[in-house]
């Protein structure tokens, strides 16, 4: 009998108390914003345990979300969600179509400009309202790490992405993003 390990994906953050009346501040890493509540159950961890984020309802505000959950009635009764990571499994995760990928896949894929000289490795993916942008690491021959940003613009920056093979091809040289080491 063998049993799959299914990987932990944050999807979501709580930020902290909104109110009085126990609401929470959440900002959401999917895609779509509202998709985060289609995944159910939502986790989180309580004193290294794995728990269900039972949320009661939830409305939109600004750019972010605010979130009731079952049984917390008071700001006080909140704080305990502060800065609480929200995720889920892997394997509730839609199908992909040919050529999609998750953002989880593109961390820790190596980054090669289009001559085929080592870049760096992705590791993190910043949101912002124009476009995402890769979070490139590279040691220095000094053994210094070296981050740079990389615009995540596809066909005009981002050539080729091979999730398989967790490797990156951008349309840039190198020497555009990292200076002499």
């Amino acid at each position: 009998m063998s049993s799959k390990i299914f990987k932990k994906i944050i999807i979501g953050k709580i930020f902290f108390p909104y109110g009085i009346l126990g609401w929470l501040k959440i900002f959401s890493f999917t895609e779509k914003k509202e998709n985060i509540f289609k995944y159910k159950p939502l986790l989180y961890y309580n004193k290294k345990k794995i728990k269900k984020l039972k949320i009661k309802s939830w409305k939109s505000y600004k750019n972010f979300f605010l979130i009731k959950i079952k049984n917390i009635n008071t700001r006080n009764e909140a704080f305990f969600f502060k800065n609480k990571k929200i995720f889920i499994y892997s394997n509730q995760l839609k199908k992909k179509y040919k050529n999609e990928y998750y953002w989880h896949e593109i961390i820790n894929s190596k980054v090669f400009d289009k001559n085929k000289k080592f870049i760096g490795i992705v590791k993190e993916i910043i949101r912002t309202p124009s476009n995402d942008i890769l979070k490139v690491t590279l040691k220095s021959l000094k053994q210094k790490n070296i981050e740079k940003l990389i615009p995540f613009i596809e066909n005009k920056i981002i050539k080729k992405i091979k999730i398989k093979e967790k490797k990156i091809i951008i349309n840039q040289k190198k020497d555009k993003f990292f200076d002499k080491f």
